[in-house]
């Protein structure tokens, strides 16, 4: 830990709640990520980017997400984009990655029609929950063409292009603003296109040779620690403030304390085996250009497992917390919220054991 001063998190904490009641990243947020680079953790430093090890910026969504989960989702959102670069040509790579504000968003439901003409494709579409939407200087989204071969490529969008339809209204993340995008026969050309099952990539580094799925599931599951890690910090805080009124109901004091207790020693365990697998994974890759099937399938399994051992900490304990903790102003509340909707991201859900 240790991306973020200790003067920056308060300072972020006091507007949090003012972010979320806005429904907006405050400017000042944006201004910070953008001097510090963190949309471009992933694009490399030719086009001024960080080109971040995985490990290291798993952390970074982490202790963004324990500071605010708005944050920590917009950093985690925002940087993935870049993931993409390699996919696309150097050319337009450069293009759509060029400068301090570059942000992609976007979606990967192909809830969109292609129809190729000449020279590319016109476009005519809708795609929800594409976080950061207002403030993106660009927009991939994955697109049909050929409706009856179900052909799927992912399509580059300008921002003349894109209708944001702000319809955001989520429980949690509010001021992620995660609205839909509608493009309306919009021409795109061949080259502002990628397909992201090619294995030819146009640049070479690990990262992008970390497989897709995995690097988005362990990047979710790093930030539904910190939010845990949040939540747990301020049922801690509770805890002590409300000694003297708690103590007053036989047991309860004892009875939460071992609670809360047993739940981060839970979420500990969860941590340092979640960071101890994503170390090892990225060992593999940088050594072998490659992950092993059996390695992409236990961080898609760990990466579902610790969010429902996050869910699991935050539920167990919320009900104990008192009836200011029902309330949306309160701190605790914020964070348990924001926990559900990151938790609720599907790549999070298991369908089977795990």
């Amino acid at each position: 830990m240790g991306f973020f001063e200790k003067s920056l998190v308060d300072k972020i904490r006091s507007q949090s709640l003012k972010a979320e009641q806005s429904g907006k990243i405050p400017t000042d947020w944006l201004k910070l990520l953008y001097k510090k680079n963190y949309f471009k953790l992933f694009i490399p430093k030719q086009d001024d980017g960080l080109m971040m090890p995985m490990p290291d910026a798993l952390r970074l969504f982490d202790e963004a997400g324990y500071i605010d989960g708005n944050l920590g989702w917009a950093i985690t959102i925002g940087s993935g984009g870049g993931y993409f670069y390699a996919y696309m040509q150097n050319e337009i790579a450069s293009k759509v990655f060029k400068g301090s504000k570059s942000l992609i968003a976007g979606s990967g439901a192909p809830t969109g029609i292609a129809k190729q003409v000449k020279g590319g494709y016109k476009v005519t579409g809708s795609w929800r929950y594409c976080s950061g939407a207002p403030f993106a200087t660009s927009y991939t989204a994955n697109v049909i063409i050929n409706e009856s071969a179900k052909q799927i490529r992912a399509f580059i969008f300008e921002p003349k292009q894109v209708k944001i339809q702000k319809d955001w209204n989520a429980f949690g993340m509010k001021a992620t603003e995660s609205h839909s995008i509608i493009v309306k026969d919009a021409f795109v050309p061949e080259a502002m296109t990628f397909d992201l099952s090619i294995t030819d990539l146009f640049y070479k580094h690990p990262i992008y040779q970390y497989p897709f799925l995995q690097f988005a599931e362990a990047s979710f599951a790093a930030l539904t620690l910190g939010l845990c890690r949040h939540f747990l910090e301020e049922a801690n805080t509770m805890l002590r403030e409300n000694k003297k009124t708690w103590s007053l109901t036989e047991g309860r004091m004892e009875f939460v304390k071992h609670l809360i207790g047993e739940k981060q020693n839970n979420f500990i365990r969860a941590s340092d085996s979640f960071y101890k697998l994503a170390d090892a994974s990225w060992k593999e890759i940088v050594a072998n250009d490659k992950l092993s099937t059996k390695t992409q399938t236990a961080i898609s399994n760990l990466s579902k497992k610790t969010s429902r051992i996050v869910l699991d900490c935050v539920d167990s304990i919320m009900p104990y917390m008192g009836m200011n903790a029902m309330m949306e102003s309160d701190t605790i509340n914020r964070v348990w919220r924001d926990t559900h909707t990151a938790c609720q991201h599907i790549l999070l859900v298991p369908f089977s054991k795990v």
